[in-house]
């Protein structure tokens, strides 16, 4: 993968997946303060130090924890973060770091990590995608195609986008609010159930 700067997070049981199916999780990026942190190793190092009990908790993790809880419908321990966490795949779209939290990365940035992305889809062979935020979503690579929307109920759909990979298999992306943000993750637990019968 030539131009994947920051290798993803693949869980020990991402092949078996969440009900047999790879799911890879979409984030925008990495914020440094120093650009010596951002080693290739990073976004695996940071989902590694959620469910280790020598760690410190920081704000930072709610975030990911609230994800964690939608991906099953509860809530959950400890000890549950690892064995979820290591049911999927974790990558940060922007391959370089931003320099701080409230800091958009630019238009160049999110097309610069485009081909990045597809080595990424090729490599992992995702079977569904679920991307954090409507900016990262926004800024996804306009290729593949509009699939058609994911109906939860009668009242709410939300669109599906699929990228192709090079074997012509679709890989569906769903856009879910970021989990930092105002997130319910019993709400998006029902969608994202339906998503991954989709």
């Amino acid at each position: 993968m030539s131009k994947v700067k920051f290798l993803p997070w693949v869980g020990t049981a991402y092949q078996d997946g969440i009900n047999g199916k790879r799911v890879l999780v979409l984030g925008e990026s990495h914020y440094c303060a120093n650009e010596i942190d951002a080693v290739p190793t990073l976004t695996q190092e940071i989902i590694k130090d959620l469910f280790d009990s020598n760690s410190p908790h920081e704000g930072y993790k709610n975030t990911y924890t609230k994800f964690a809880k939608a991906l099953v419908g509860t809530d959950i321990s400890f000890e549950d973060k690892e064995r979820i966490w290591n049911s999927v795949a974790f990558y940060n779209y922007v391959q370089e770091p931003i320099s701080g939290a409230r800091v958009a990365p630019t238009d160049k940035q999110f097309r610069d990590s485009d081909e990045a992305f597809f080595e990424i889809l090729e490599r992992l062979q995702p079977d569904y995608i679920i991307a954090w935020g409507q900016r990262l979503y926004d800024n996804l690579p306009n290729v593949g195609f509009l699939a058609k929307s994911l109906k939860v109920s009668p009242e709410e759909s939300h669109e599906v986008w699929c990228y192709t990979v090079s074997s012509g298999r679709n890989i569906p992306l769903l856009r879910i609010t970021h989990p930092s943000a105002a997130f319910s993750w019993d709400v998006w637990y029902n969608t994202i159930n339906k998503f991954l019968k989709y």
